[in-house]
């Protein structure tokens, strides 16, 4: 228990709140707040936090896909204070909050690509230690991971660092690693683009073209270092999103199934082990599917082609997951335009992206929508946005299938 009534007026506590969802979680804080309360001096402070937690414990906040809210309050006893001082409002911090949270995503960037979290592995390691293993200076590496254990990722503890549940996922060897997603964002092409938005909101073009005209995708081609990690990252995101798609949908009443620009086929490979009667055709660019191996027995043919310049194959059902955020509309039209030409008047075209909900709450869509303007040039949209695409792709949107991620499946026919 927390000793709020020490002599020493002068003291500032600085206490550490997690709210999850949990009832123990809930009840450790009311009490908290209870013995903030129980003095006066610093009373109106605990009743702020109170309200914050209140606000905030509502769960599953899928722009984040947090369950937790991690809060910091500085509490001081007023008593100190300037005459006339006021507590800062919720909004004053969470302003503040927004504004240095960079910060915190940078680092975490940085320690991802240094490969931190497989040096510790299953045994605590000393700062010393890591910052030896990474050809770092031992302080600044204490107070980068300093920043990062604040919100929960690694936790120090008797002289060591030790791993937490968040910073499990970026070992390289968990089997829903995000490491790779984490270095992608962080790499300094991408990191700088960011820092380039105003180009975006001046031209209305991708902020990545500033420095680099020819695109993100011609200059991953380029570039096959950063490629490889662009490529790595999309491996461990679709593995995360694919696991809420399967159970949505009815795959199985497809007889031949084909992924338009479909990388390795995550998604669809898993689709025919769920579906064993469907056939797959995987099509994507003749140097992608050039790199996949089908294994023995497995229904998948390989098509190597140009969504925008080639003919589709031929099947019953379409998917195209995250590829149609990446272009703007124009292009859009074309890719779904080409489908639409090529595909037999039953076919149904499953496009597999975020949808923008109409409520002003957080939601992951609005969040990409951003770094498709700074990155591809593509943007997140609306179901009345994809309905009117369907529409001049002489397409009709049917129906909007929900999963239990952020992302949807829309599915559209023949007009």
């Amino acid at each position: 228990m927390h000793d709020f009534t020490s002599p020493n007026a002068e003291r500032t506590h600085n206490l550490k709140l997690t709210a999850t969802e949990q009832i123990a979680g809930k009840q450790e804080l009311e009490e908290l707040t209870r013995s903030l309360q129980a003095c006066p001096s610093i009373g109106a402070c605990a009743r702020v936090v109170q309200k914050d937690f209140e606000r905030t414990e509502l769960g599953y906040n899928r722009a984040t896909h947090f369950r937790s809210v991690l809060r910091e309050v500085t509490v001081m006893n007023t008593g100190t204070a300037s005459p006339g001082a006021s507590t800062p409002s919720p909004a004053n911090i969470q302003l503040l909050q927004l504004t240095t949270a960079c910060w915190t995503s940078r680092c975490l960037h940085v320690i991802a690509e240094l490969g931190i979290a497989d040096l510790i592995g299953d045994q605590p390691q000393s700062t010393e230690a890591l910052a030896k293993s990474t050809g770092t200076q031992p302080q600044p590496l204490h107070r980068v991971l300093r920043l990062l254990a604040s919100v929960g990722i690694f936790e120090w503890k008797d002289g060591v660092w030790h791993h937490t549940d968040a910073s499990r996922f970026l070992r390289s060897d968990h089997p829903e690693s995000l490491r790779d997603y984490v270095r992608m964002l962080g790499l300094p092409v991408f990191w700088s683009a960011f820092g380039d938005l105003d180009h975006s909101l001046r031209t209305g073009k991708s902020a990545f073209a500033k420095d680099h005209p020819e695109g993100v995708f011609a200059y991953l081609v380029s570039h096959p270092e950063e490629s490889r990690i662009f490529d790595a990252a999309m491996t461990s995101k679709s593995h995360r999103d694919i696991a809420a798609i399967l159970p949505a949908y009815d795959f199985s009443r497809f007889g031949t199934i084909a992924d338009i620009a479909g990388g390795r086929g995550h998604l669809l490979r898993a689709i025919l082990k769920s579906s064993p009667k469907t056939q797959g055709i995987l099509f994507d660019q003749p140097h992608v599917v050039a790199g996949v191996t089908p294994e023995k027995g497995e229904k998948l043919a390989l098509v190597g082609g140009d969504f925008f310049a080639d003919a589709m194959p031929r099947a019953d059902a379409y998917l195209l997951m995250n590829i149609i955020h990446d272009w703007p509309d124009a292009e859009s039209i074309k890719i779904l335009s080409g489908i639409r030409r090529d595909m037999p008047p039953h076919a149904r075209v499953l496009t597999i992206e975020t949808v923008v909900p109409p409520t002003p709450g957080p939601h992951l869509s609005k969040e990409l929508d951003i770094a498709m303007m700074a990155l591809p040039g593509g943007m997140e949209r609306t179901q009345e946005e994809y309905a009117e695409l369907a529409s001049k792709s002489a397409l009709r949107l049917e129906r909007v299938v929900p999963t239990r991620s952020p992302y949807s499946i829309l599915e559209m026919a023949a007009a």
